[in-house]
């Protein structure tokens, strides 16, 4: 079941009802510590020495209370701050953990020894590069190679984009209060927090205004089972257009996962030279050598979904292709280089996905790539602004939104940053667009199965991993 995910403001906005109904804000402070206590307890069981780095803020006074919790319990503590509380909750923790003891110094560049390091300096409020001492305390904890356990988000990391602009805490797990921030999910943030564990400290969320971004989990990859009088007509028929010479290799794993994917027919528009090796490696596919756009008629005509972009190239071929299909009324998946022609002649539609990383949405939306990665979701809004239908913004965190929602994928690994995986995830959505009709549901559970798909064929190593490899674990993950 998906999860809903929040930006900082509106996580303020239940803290405000939250204190509005009664509840005392250094109470809820209490409940933070203690909560991040407990996960230090369970993930770190054999640590007997910790460190605890606290800002000034209420990030701060959460660490605070962790260190007084750990010195009762018998931990050997040191607590380093970067300066005097600010808020009247942290300077209360502040006087606590002095009443009890706790080891606790201003930062001076101390060297870090223990087993374990807490990052309690900046909250979900941090809104620019950390500076000055922070930042010290920062390089100074990602150098040590001590691991590292982050209150609600790492030092560094913005909570509503996961962009991180200058030094970021680089944590292991980072334990993550009253709901999803997105900035843990997406871009930067997602490389930084590591294992993400969720303390909703007892708020029930659904008595608040749920937010349109949701989290997808491994669950919601579920399909309607087949009936037993099916036949292939009954699955689709997807059109692949795409492979310039030189280039056949990128339709060949479109094709291929389309059939993975449950399409029940395939043909390939391709370039004349690949007929021969795409009928080679999979004969399951039907094949048209393209020497003129006219030939792409009657194809067109039998498809259920066109799938175009994967190596159409940049040159006059591709782009006659392009300019032949492009007002299809059939559901449409636009990846790689049909996205470069559709940013020279925009249009806007409603019956089509468009599948950016961040440089091609950067093309798309006439902007560098880096203020993509900056505003991921701001960017996936508009890109379905300006070009209507699905947006699919790949990266860590993939964004799939359309003008209702935004749905998000937390799985995938840096394995799969290697040649041929978009190709590969267009298929699979053709694949399922044959099968169930263009949806933003549709496409967020094509989106899955490949990140999970990749998670199993990362289990015996990331580097190294293959496009392809993904093609074995696909089936299974869409027959559970």
């Amino acid at each position: 079941m998906s999860l809903p995910v929040y930006n900082s403001q509106q996580i303020k906005l239940i803290e405000q009802q939250i204190f509005a109904s009664g509840v005392l804000s250094a109470d809820l402070m209490e409940q933070a510590g203690q909560a991040a206590f407990e996960v230090l307890q369970q993930c770190w069981p054999q640590a007997k020495k910790i460190i605890v780095l606290c800002g000034t803020g209420n990030n701060g006074g959460d660490g605070y209370v962790l260190a007084r919790l750990a010195q009762q319990a018998g931990y050997m503590v040191e607590l380093y701050y970067s300066g005097q509380p600010k808020t009247a909750d942290a300077q209360l923790m502040q006087t606590k953990a002095q009443q009890h003891q706790v080891n606790m110094a201003l930062w001076q560049g101390q060297i870090l020894q223990a087993d374990l390091i807490v990052d309690a300096l900046f909250g979900i409020g941090l809104n620019a590069a950390v500076t000055g001492t922070a930042q010290d305390m920062i390089n100074a904890a990602n150098a040590s190679q001590i691991e590292i356990l982050a209150i609600d988000i790492p030092s560094g990391v913005n909570a509503d984009t996961g962009y991180v602009e200058g030094e970021a805490i680089n944590a292991q797990k980072t334990v993550c209060f009253i709901g999803y921030k997105l900035g843990l999910l997406t871009g930067d943030g997602a490389s930084y927090a590591g294992k993400i564990i969720l303390k909703d400290l007892a708020i029930q969320l659904e008595n608040y205004t749920l937010p349109k971004i949701q989290m997808w989990q491994k669950e919601d990859l579920s399909f309607k089972k087949r009936a037993k009088n099916s036949h292939k007509g009954d699955f689709g028929h997807v059109l692949v257009i795409g492979g310039d010479e030189g280039m056949g290799g990128a339709v060949m794993m479109t094709a291929e996962a389309c059939l993975r994917a449950g399409a029940g027919k395939v043909t390939v528009a391709t370039h004349p030279n690949h007929v021969a090796p795409l009928l080679s490696r999979c004969p399951e596919v039907m094949v048209q050598g393209i020497h003129h756009p006219e030939q792409l008629k009657p194809l067109i005509e039998n498809a259920t979904v066109i799938v175009i972009g994967m190596g159409l190239g940049r040159q006059a071929w591709g782009q006659r292709l392009w300019l032949a299909v492009r007002d299809s009324e059939l559901p449409m998946v636009v990846d790689a280089d049909a996205l470069y022609w559709l940013a020279q002649q925009p249009q806007h539609k409603t019956n089509w996905v468009l599948t950016p990383h961040s440089g091609e949405a950067g093309r798309l939306l006439a902007k560098p790539y880096q203020q993509v990665n900056q505003q991921r979701l701001a960017n996936v809004e508009s890109l379905v602004a300006n070009y209507g239908g699905i947006a699919l913004l790949k990266g860590a965190g993939s964004l799939v939104a359309n003008q209702q929602q935004i749905n998000l994928c937390p799985y995938g690994n840096a394995g799969m940053a290697t040649a041929g995986m978009g190709d590969t995830l267009a298929g699979i959505m053709a694949g399922l667009v044959a099968q169930f009709g263009l949806s933003v549901e549709t496409v967020t559970k094509a989106v899955l199965a490949h990140a999970l798909a990749g998670d199993v064929a990362a289990q015996v190593g990331e580097r190294g991993l293959l496009a392809t490899d993904l093609l074995i674990p696909l089936r299974s993950l869409l027959n559970k």
